[in-house]
């Protein structure tokens, strides 16, 4: 037991996450896989969470929180790190849609940086999306984020 344990337990951000933690983990890296976050792209992430029936009881302490734990984990292990962490506990029928977000929050502000277009395939790799459907998605959100 270290010195400072009994004072910082509970703290640090491990442990594993819950499914609305690694969905929101997910869409919380693509908004930060550039090195900041944009405000469109954090409009994208709110409006995204608030309208599905995974989050229809969280309320905005339950956000905050959420939002906390992943942003923690973003700044210490980084936008790939934090997807490995939410691909592990997020649900097989919710990695689509939570890979059409994440893209969706990348293309937000118009722009797709290198290190953007890395994360995206980082992301569809450990959520097992396959190639052919990674692309159909990308190229339905770069169609719906035109002009």
């Amino acid at each position: 037991m270290g010195l400072f344990d009994s004072l910082f337990g509970g703290m640090e951000t491990g442990g594993k996450l819950t499914t609305q933690e690694a969905f929101a983990g997910v869409l919380v890296a693509a908004s930060g896989c550039d090195g900041h976050i944009a405000d469109e792209e954090l409009g994208s992430l709110a409006t995204c969470l608030v309208r599905m029936k995974l989050y229809q009881r969280a309320n905005g302490r339950t956000f905050q929180q959420i939002l906390s734990k992943t942003s923690g984990i973003l700044k210490k292990k980084g936008a790939n790190g934090l997807v490995d962490a939410c691909a592990e506990v997020l649900p097989k029928e919710l990695a689509i849609t939570a890979f059409t977000n994440a893209v969706d929050i990348v293309l937000a502000d118009g722009v797709v940086e290198p290190d953007e277009r890395a994360f995206i395939e980082h992301l569809a790799k450990a959520l097992k999306i396959s190639g052919e459907t990674a692309k159909l998605i990308a190229s339905v959100m770069v169609s719906k984020n035109k002009g």
